[in-house]
């Protein structure tokens, strides 16, 4: 599984690049499943088919891309946009390759995460705790998947800063 989780994007991920709606590069995907099963040549060298929860923690089906998926779709493409995707994913594979970037995550692996940090906030908000505590937990939790958030994603009020600076002196 996590050979999976570090050579693939999500097929989300795909249609952003593509600049398609992500229901007409699943449609796309079918159509390629459907012609390689005739072909008698694998799909999962390419697509594999799995599953994400969107906003409304409904299950939604997605694919995970590999490279080689990748270099299929970037083959069916043209122009401005079939230049932008190739740079695209060969950047990105290209950073994962070479651990610059952290893995794009199964999306039930990201699922997970997202409920633990609901999970994370509501308990805090019970507790008291103020935002930025709550990001800081959050941050935590994400950096233990390998997922890394901008620096600037905690954001301490100035009026914490000024305490916390007056004890360091």
């Amino acid at each position: 599984m996590n050979d999976l989780i570090r050579t693939t994007i999500t097929s989300m991920e795909a249609a952003e690049w593509c600049g398609k709606d992500h229901g007409k590069l699943l449609r796309d995907i079918r159509n390629y499943a459907g012609q390689l099963a005739e072909a008698k040549i694998g799909l999962g060298e390419f697509f594999q088919e799995s599953t994400y929860q969107d906003a409304n923690n409904q299950t939604r089906p997605c694919f995970l891309v590999t490279k080689k998926g990748c270099e299929f779709i970037a083959h069916k493409m043209t122009g401005q946009k079939g230049t932008e995707f190739t740079a695209r994913y060969i950047n990105r594979f290209h950073e994962m390759e070479e651990g610059k970037l952290p893995c794009p995550l199964n999306p039930q692996v990201a699922s997970s995460v997202a409920e633990l940090g609901r999970v994370t906030e509501r308990v805090m908000t019970k507790q008291g705790s103020p935002a930025y505590k709550i990001a800081e937990a959050f941050k935590m939790e994400c950096e233990q998947f390998g997922i890394q958030l901008p620096a600037d994603f905690v954001k301490v009020p100035e009026y914490e800063q000024l305490a916390l600076s007056q004890f360091m002196q």
